[in-house]
């Protein structure tokens, strides 16, 4: 009997078990970041994965099926918070978004979203780093 984290591929949409093994995620997120072009669907599930929530979003419909590859993610972020539409930073696509998922005190050479992104959640995985503070990432996406 298969007792590992559940992954099932439905038109396009990626679907996350609530029983992933974090660092393993992040690790492969991370090697997925080098071999998939940048997506915003890939930046739903490392969100997902950094912050070790799942997207609560049903996919029943067309909309959601977009909102899903369009990087907003139907989250809770603490028990009891309640379930919020957020749109996810694109992790893969700019640089100063990739680079806020480094761990603290890593620095990379690296120039490319793709390469950062990789880079922090394969990072993220081997020291087994708390996830950032989400109101870091919220100021971050206004610019502050």
């Amino acid at each position: 009997m298969f007792t590992g984290p559940l992954r099932l591929y439905l038109h396009g949409a990626f679907f996350i078990s609530t029983e992933q093994n974090a660092t393993v995620d992040l690790y492969g997120l991370g090697y997925r970041c080098l071999h998939e072009p940048a997506s915003r669907r890939l930046d739903g599930e490392i969100y997902c994965a950094v912050h070790n929530i799942s997207d609560s979003n049903p996919l029943i419909n067309d909309q959601q099926l977009h909102a899903r590859e369009n990087g907003e993610l139907l989250v809770e972020h603490c028990p009891g918070d309640g379930l919020a539409w957020i749109e996810v930073p694109p992790f893969t696509a700019e640089l100063k978004y990739a680079e806020s998922l480094l761990p603290k005190g890593l620095f990379t050479f690296y120039r490319d979203a793709r390469s950062v992104c990789a880079t922090a959640l394969q990072a993220r995985a081997l020291a087994n780093e708390p996830p950032p503070v989400v109101s870091n990432l919220v100021q971050l996406r206004r610019g502050y």
